[in-house]
């Protein structure tokens, strides 16, 4: 052992950290709990995930060395419902002893047991266990099973499942058995301690295996189905194989949707609708035409009506103001003796500058105004001018060709200039005209635009009555509206492009693709976080992957595997040879061998020396599978350390006269450590046990049942051919006797003439009984082969009485057991004569007994 387990420690550190603290759990208790394995599964995620740190485990070979071993006796089975026809209203009690025989006829409800007990313990082969078929009403099925453990009594009340885990030891053979390691490979059933860590291993990763798949199996996709037209699509194929391993800069790359991506799906859609491209870029150009107009106008309206430009305006205004007042001061000296009102005022200026104009053109053609030559006359009344009249009229001039009045006439003319800087703005119906036809059909831009306009207006009403810098109101800003138009306007120019480039090349498949991928993309931007999480579920399911490979046994069966071959296959097998001996079986040519390690289940099979594995079953005969079977069977229960009872339903079935003893003669061997239960129908079987038992100076405990009419299974008296003869007289004498009596007393001749033929019939064979254990010394028995000749010496005690008295009884009592002739049928005696025969044969065994030669 120290051999085999010094790489222990070695070979468990290069195993998963979380299957290193299973085996140290297991080192420490018998059994993992649920919560056990739960947090395992929890530690086996942990490790895939690479979250917990390394260590190692040792083990030391003291760990596996053996406990003590524990017993196990079965006590009675009683209560049983719903299994075959058994209802027994008396439980079925298998003694005292470590052998028992439970006898009874075919249908006593032997096998019912068996079955039974098989289910109750866990046999290899359980079979299904039927109810009453003959019953139309199904009954639950449960019994009650004590047994005595470890010298402390238990009742497991069975109720139709499960296995009792302190009967899981009790080995059951019957017909099933005897195909196993026969016409298929089975496994040992000991296992070493070390053995049964490793199976116990296995079964724990079995179970976080299971526990991981329990998890796997509460994440549940929740991932939609995307359209069909939709899957085609780049976006589709991506969404299709998302996994464990997609990224998140791949989840932005295809789920994140915009406005703009909207507004190119539109742009697509029309472009798809649209039948003459060619128009349509003619339409989108002269809409971008009249948005760029609207545009240049804003911009020439807000610079026109800046603050910069106001000022001057308003600067010229200012120095028109300045320049006249100072030339009407002038004009006013020049003309303060005129007779008239207003000389020199704007009117009287106007009329001045008209009589010029006709003076040069007309009455005095290209002579300078005003003409005072002698003679000359006034172009207004034509009365010949006068010297003062004369004077008047050059000092006019003078002053209208003065700087003064030359300066307010300059800023005149500039302060008109500057005003028309400012152009006509458009007015309300002017400007929606233009806004449709730019296309604008958004109401709150069209508003904006409007509104827009109507400020210019308003900023252009307000500047002629505004006299100082100061006064002038806040400017209007570059309104957010021009930009976004703008956009629109830039967006209409390659639209029109693309109509155009539509009108050149058929690209509609295209367009059509490039629409598809769009909306893909806007489906998947719809459903981004049920991506999200199905990509987070695939991630935990990736894990629980990767946990699940880490509980694969195929190392931990491989392991065993090696273990075994020395711990069990050798020992196994060398029992088996030793157990075919023992059953005379050596020349039966059959070997067993090791097939494979499954799990960490170690597979042997019987197979035939020198010949094909498969032979086996179509070569032996039917007696010989059954002893190499029954050896089998020996060979691997006998390897334990347990005392558990073995159990047999009918061993010696097949089986000739010698093998049915070397059964025996190995069965009473074995019961001296275990407690051996044989069921059987056969009186041969149960007279052979008690011969080969009584040679050993073991009394075996003998139960008898049978079919009553409320079921299979009731305990009944013993055979009378095996009953102890002392017991079963006493019984006629007392029990049997009473009620005989009480019957005859109480007049009830029938029942009492039923009563006494069953009474002497069974007087009829103790008295047979009695001839060949008392008057032969029991040289020769029924149903046992041997011929005791020993016991011929006490022959001479034997007399001419001892045989007329035995031959009286036998006479009277024999015409019992045959049929009684009509006309002169055997009269049956009265109770009390039957009691004195009775007494008589008693008196007779017990001085015979004490007699000696």
């Amino acid at each position: 052992m120290p051999d085999l387990l010094e790489n222990l420690t070695k070979w468990f550190s290069e195993r998963p950290q979380w299957l290193q603290v299973a085996a140290t759990l297991l080192l420490g208790k018998n059994e993992l709990t649920a919560k056990d394995v739960s947090d395992l599964a929890i530690l086996c995620q942990q490790e895939a995930a690479g979250k917990i740190p390394k260590k190692s485990c040792s083990f030391s070979a003291s760990a596996f060395s053996k406990g003590a071993s524990g017993t196990l006796r079965l006590c009675s089975i009683s209560d049983v419902e719903g299994v075959n026809a058994l209802a027994p209203k008396k439980p079925l009690e298998f003694g005292k002893g470590n052998i028992t025989v439970v006898y009874g006829y075919n249908g006593s409800g032997k096998s019912g047991y068996v079955r039974l007990l098989k289910h109750v313990c866990g046999a290899r082969a359980l079979g299904e266990l039927h109810p009453n078929i003959y019953k139309s009403v199904s009954t639950e099925q449960k019994a009650s099973i004590t047994f005595e453990l470890n010298g402390t009594k238990k009742c497991h009340h069975w109720s139709g499942k499960g296995i009792c885990d302190d009967l899981s030891s009790v080995d059951i053979f019957d017909t099933s058995f005897g195909r196993v390691f026969v016409s298929s490979e089975d496994e040992a059933s000991y296992e070493p301690p070390v053995l049964s860590f490793f199976s116990s291993l296995i079964e724990v990763c079995e179970r976080v295996a299971s526990a991981l798949e329990a998890e796997s199996n509460q994440h549940q996709s929740k991932k939609p189905n995307i359209p069909a037209d939709k899957k085609i699509t780049a976006e589709g194929i991506w969404y299709e194989s998302i996994s464990a391993k997609t990224k998140q800069q791949d989840v932005d790359k295809y789920c994140i949707f915009e406005s703009k991506d909207e507004t190119e799906i539109q742009t697509l859609q029309q472009r798809l609708a649209e039948q003459d491209p060619t128009e349509k870029a003619k339409h989108l150009k002269k809409q971008k035409q009249h948005i760029d107009i609207l545009v240049q106008d804003a911009q020439k309206y807000l610079d026109q009506l800046s603050d910069e430009n106001c000022r001057r305006i308003i600067g010229a205004k200012k120095k028109s103001i300045i320049k006249k007042k100072a030339a009407d001061t002038a004009a006013e000296k020049v003309f303060s003796g005129s007779q008239l009102e207003g000389i020199g005022s704007d009117v009287w200026k106007e009329l001045w500058e008209a009589a010029r104009k006709y003076s040069t053109s007309t009455a005095y053609k290209e002579l300078e105004y005003p003409f005072v030559s002698d003679g000359s006359r006034c172009v207004l009344c034509h009365q010949t001018l006068s010297l003062e009249s004369k004077d008047r009229l050059t000092s006019f001039e003078n002053f209208i060709k003065g700087e003064m009045q030359q300066a307010a006439i300059d800023a005149a003319k500039e302060y008109e200039t500057a005003t028309k800087t400012v152009g006509d703005i458009p007015n309300p119906e002017s400007l929606k005209t233009r806004i449709d036809a730019a296309g604008i059909q958004q109401d709150e831009i069209s508003s904006q635009v409007t509104k827009f306009f109507s400020q210019l207006q308003s900023r252009k009403d307000q500047l002629p009555g505004i006299d100082s810098e100061e006064a002038i109101p806040t400017a209007p800003q570059k309104p957010k509206w021009i930009e976004e138009i703008n956009t629109h306007s830039k967006n209409l120019g390659d639209l029109a492009a693309k109509y155009e480039e539509d009108a050149k090349n058929d690209n509609r498949d295209q367009i059509k693709k490039k629409r598809d991928s769009l909306l893909a993309k806007k489906w998947l931007s719809e459903h981004r976080a049920s991506i999200e999480e199905e990509i987070s579920r695939l991630k935990v399911l990736s894990q629980i992957q990767v946990a699940k490979k880490s509980t694969n046994t195929k190392s931990l069966s491989q392991k065993k595997g090696e273990l075994a071959e020395a711990l069990i296959t050798d020992a196994f097998v060398k029992r088996f040879n030793t157990e075919l001996k023992n059953l005379g079986a050596s020349h039966v040519k059959v070997e067993l061998v090791k097939t494979k390690v499954s799990k960490g289940r170690v597979l042997h099979k019987l197979q035939l020396r020198g010949a094909a594995q498969n032979a086996l079953a179509d070569v032996l005969s039917e007696g010989e599978s059954r002893i190499v079977s029954i050896g089998a069977f020996l060979a691997d229960v006998t390897g334990k350390s347990s005392q558990a009872p073995f159990i047999f339903d009918d061993p010696i079935s097949s089986l000739d006269q010698s093998y049915e003893e070397a059964v025996v003669k190995r069965l009473i061997e074995l019961s001296h450590n275990k407690q051996i239960i044989i069921f059987t129908h056969r009186l041969s079987l149960l007279g052979t046990i008690k011969h080969f038992a009584e040679k050993k100076s073991i009394k075996p405990d003998v139960v008898s049942i049978r079919s009553a009419d409320w079921g299979t299974g009731e305990p009944a008296p013993i055979p009378l051919s095996q009953s102890d003869i002392k017991s079963a007289l006493n019984a006629l004498m007392s029990q049997r006797y009473q009620g005989a009596k009480k019957a005859n007393d109480n007049g009830e001749f029938e029942h009492v003439e039923i009563l006494l033929k069953s009474m002497c019939s069974d007087f009829r064979i103790i008295l047979e009984r009695s001839i060949e254990n008392d008057l032969l010394c029991g040289v020769v028995q029924r149903f046992q082969r041997p011929v005791h000749t020993l016991k011929l010496k006490d022959l001479p005690k034997l007399g001419e009485t001892d045989c007329n008295f035995i031959d009286s009884l036998m006479t009277k009592y024999s015409g019992f057991e045959h049929s009684q002739p009509a006309e002169a049928p055997v009269e049956l005696p009265n109770p009390d004569e039957l009691l004195a025969d009775m007494t008589a044969l008693k008196d007779w065994r017990e001085e015979y007994s004490k007699r000696t030669v």
